[in-house]
């Protein structure tokens, strides 16, 4: 893919219209149709505007999209895998303390009961 592929590709994957983007480049809707067409050429200074708006390299936008998707991809996934660890591990926490709170319980009452067995005996 090239240039004006990308450009469409990463501005319907964020649900960006063209005049959004426009408004953003400072330049009309007409003429920023006529980049994503390939008819009008961007400035280096709108190409490093786009790519700072997308989070990517110029890099990547003058080449492959698809590398941009995988590692978007693969982002998403270590970023749901380290939310679910997160989510275990205060679910883990959370279980022991209540575990902890449950033996502190049982220990309580056992003491009690010893003082009160203790109480019976010596009357």
């Amino acid at each position: 893919m090239g240039l004006k592929e990308n450009l469409k590709t990463l501005r319907k994957k964020n649900g960006i219209t063209q005049q959004e983007i426009a408004e953003y480049l400072g330049i009309d809707t007409t003429s920023y149709g006529r980049i994503e067409r390939g008819v009008r050429n961007l400035s280096a200074d709108r190409l490093e505007l786009i790519a700072k708006f997308y989070k990517v390299s110029v890099n990547n936008l003058l080449t492959d999209i698809n590398e941009i998707e995988i590692n978007t991809q693969k982002q998403d996934l270590e970023n749901d895998f380290l939310l679910y660890l997160k989510q275990e591990n205060q679910f883990l926490r959370n279980s022991i303390a209540s575990k902890d709170k449950q033996l502190d319980f049982l220990i309580e009452l056992n003491k009690e009961y010893k003082d009160s067995m203790n109480v019976k005996k010596n009357k």
